[in-house]
């Protein structure tokens, strides 16, 4: 279905097959090490675990919410999850909001502008969720700290940013 032209309507977009960047497949190659990296690193850690353990963090990085140490497995899953939502979701750039209107002639330079937020947010993702991970574990049921937000914040608004910019910036 085609939707009646207007801004930031999809119009005919091309469908473009473009090949990973070189910085694409080795975003993804890391991802999958931080994610096999968890698991492992559960595995390892899971005899010397306490049963109760911090499951949830106020937004000052305070320790509000306990439970099993099986809530451990949570973030590794939704971590899969998201890589391979983020991974499909990759593959149809022609599909994303642009900024910018897409034409035959910028469409591949936007659509790799495009995928590469994607990429960068999957493995800001990965690490995000595996430092959490490892700070549970390691942290001392402490928390996460005062300025874990604000970074994490800084990061992803930062990346959202930076490629918004660059969008907009490229013809």
């Amino acid at each position: 279905m085609i939707i009646k032209k207007g801004r930031g309507t999809m119009v005919n977009r091309p469908k473009l097959e473009i090949p990973k960047t070189k910085i694409e497949v080795w975003h993804d190659i890391v991802s999958i090490a931080i994610l096999a990296g968890t698991f492992i690193y559960l595995y390892f850690v899971w005899p010397t675990l306490p049963e109760r353990i911090p499951i949830h963090f106020n937004g000052l990085g305070e320790v509000d919410g306990w439970g099993s140490k099986s809530s451990l497995f949570m973030l590794p899953i939704i971590s899969v999850v998201l890589y391979v939502g983020l991974t499909i979701l990759g593959y149809y750039p022609h599909t994303f909001n642009y900024l910018r209107e897409i034409t035959e002639e910028n469409a591949h330079r936007q659509y790799v502008i495009a995928r590469m937020m994607i990429s960068w947010m999957k493995i800001e993702i990965m690490v995000l969720l595996s430092y959490i991970e490892w700070q549970v574990v390691f942290g001392n049921m402490k928390g996460l700290g005062g300025g874990f937000l604000p970074v994490i914040l800084i990061v992803f608004l930062g990346t959202i940013m930076f490629y918004a910019v660059r969008s907009l910036r490229t013809p």
